[in-house]
């Protein structure tokens, strides 16, 4: 709960952030969530660390900004991106191209 008593963490009953959860994410982040990206964290939007899809809940600590172009390619492809913490209750990813890896 925030300090006005309204719950922000919400499970599985809601897809989408409230605008309560949203003000409390970019009191953590600046920018989207993907390593080097530039994107402030305000034009983002509020993207699950695990994805709902994957039963992924719309709690506090699975909620953080990616930009448009991040938040599509993370969830189309998933094997190149590495979930790292970078502080409590906050998290980034790292983009992990297939052309920089050696067989």
């Amino acid at each position: 709960m925030d300090a006005d008593g309204c719950v922000l963490d919400v499970g599985r009953t809601a897809r989408r952030a409230t605008r309560r959860q949203r003000r409390a994410i970019l009191t953590r982040y600046t920018h989207c969530m993907v390593d080097h990206c530039p994107m402030p964290a305000h034009l983002c939007q509020i993207d699950h660390i695990t994805n709902w899809s994957d039963g992924g809940t719309t709690d506090l600590d699975n909620l953080g900004p990616t930009c448009q172009f991040h938040n599509r390619d993370r969830y189309r492809n998933p094997a190149h991106y590495q979930l790292h913490q970078v502080g409590k209750n906050r998290w980034g990813f790292t983009y992990t191209s297939p052309r920089n890896q050696r067989n």
